[in-house]
């Protein structure tokens, strides 16, 4: 997938997403505060960006992932900064009951489109019982297949994801279902062109 997103837009990129206004805006004040969780997040590439373009907005940020990837993150040094860590490093199965409560924002970037409903139904259900209602947010970094005229860089993808593990890219009805058979709903959808990954916001029921 990495080389799939190389020089398109990414969702904290200036004109995509507004992460002040709706990320920053009502967020609690204090240090333990949480911002965001990268649930399956890598190394940790979307936390370092967080960072680096709203260097303002305050609060943790936790990277969650295998434990072999999370120490390979700390190894690199790429949880660290010249004023120490920009982000935790937790080792998650995100098939487990989420250990971060009423955080401001939980974060799942080309995670989905590696499983199936059902499978996808239990990563999500995990994050909504975490979430706190009227606060929490989830993030969702996804393809959007649309229901007409896809372009050949989504159909592609769709035909791999089939190939490489029987699942597939959804369309904005497939989130939708999947989010509000989770306990949420959608509150908003931002994509800046076709063929590249859009960010859907969810929220508590």
């Amino acid at each position: 997938m990495s080389g799939y997103r190389a020089g398109k837009p990414e969702w904290l990129d200036p004109g995509f997403y507004p992460v002040d206004e709706r990320l920053g805006k009502g967020m609690r004040e204090g240090k333990e505060e949480i911002l965001l969780v990268d649930v399956g997040g890598g190394l940790g590439h979307d936390l370092l960006m967080l960072r680096q373009k709203h260097p303002r907005l305050e609060g943790r940020l936790v990277l969650q992932d295998k434990e072999e990837v999370v120490r390979q993150a700390g190894e690199e040094g790429k949880g660290k900064e010249d004023e120490g860590k920009v982000f935790e490093g937790m080792a998650y199965d995100f098939f487990t009951e989420q250990p971060v409560k009423a955080a401001r924002a939980y974060h799942l970037h080309s995670v989905l489109h590696d499983w199936d409903d059902a499978s996808s139904h239990t990563i999500l259900a995990n994050i909504a019982v975490a979430m706190e209602k009227g606060y929490s947010k989830l993030l969702i970094n996804e393809l959007i297949v649309p229901d007409q005229d896809a372009s050949w860089s989504i159909t592609s993808m769709d035909w791999l994801m089939l190939a490489l593990g029987a699942v597939k890219e959804r369309t904005e009805r497939n989130w939708r279902d999947l989010v509000e058979g989770a306990g949420m709903r959608v509150t908003g959808i931002w994509t800046v062109e076709q063929g590249s990954e859009s960010l859907i916001e969810c929220e508590l029921l």
